[in-house]
């Protein structure tokens, strides 16, 4: 799912032919003296840019099968579990200025890694609660970036962005063979 703000433009012209009648402040003087009056004009000029998503209906994203291993009652993921996250864009317009996105959890508070905001993952149906064991992290051109954050994008050089699988925790059989993990999230492009 996705939003695009999209702005209206306001023209100034308009305004200005009824900002201004000689016949409401008549000049005195003589023919060929110069007169001056003072007019300020106010106003909002907002931009015109449209972007819209390649992809307006993006598939799932799935991590396919994810290893794990158990000992000692506890198990762990093994292997790396990273995707790229389609955000290519269409733009027209007026898109100068500055252009932010926001990847926004649909699955509840965002999860902590001790340093980033991560997507909360559920396992097993779709009805459980977030499991505090693992959490989807955001990379933006390999970097972390938190989730339910703005971040610049460079509409020129647009980044690459990916969501990584990772585990936050130790987990203590909380999650087993067989069971589908979830998470819900949108990501929204905003001008300003």
């Amino acid at each position: 799912m996705t939003f695009i703000k999209c702005a209206h433009a306001l023209f100034l012209a308009a305004l200005l032919p009824a900002a201004v009648s000689l016949t409401t402040f008549p000049a005195s003087g003589k023919t060929g003296d110069e007169n001056r009056l003072k007019i300020n004009i106010s106003g909002t000029v907002v931009a015109t840019g449209l972007c819209i998503f390649a992809d307006p209906m993006p598939k799932d994203i799935s991590f396919g099968d994810i290893r794990y291993s158990s000992a000692a009652g506890v198990n762990n993921l093994t292997g790396s579990y990273v995707r790229t996250l389609d955000s290519r864009m269409h733009c027209s317009g007026d898109i100068a200025g500055n252009t932010h996105f926001r990847f926004e959890s649909r699955s509840g508070p965002p999860v902590s890694d001790g340093s980033h905001k991560l997507l909360p993952v559920s396992v097993g149906s779709g009805t459980n609660p977030s499991n505090k064991n693992l959490g989807i992290r955001l990379l933006v051109n390999g970097k972390i970036q938190d989730v339910d954050s703005d971040f610049s994008v460079d509409m020129k050089n647009p980044p690459t962005l990916e969501v990584e699988l990772v585990q936050i925790h130790p987990d203590d059989n909380t999650w087993s063979n067989g069971q589908s993990i979830t998470s819900l999230a949108i990501l929204t492009l905003s001008f300003d």
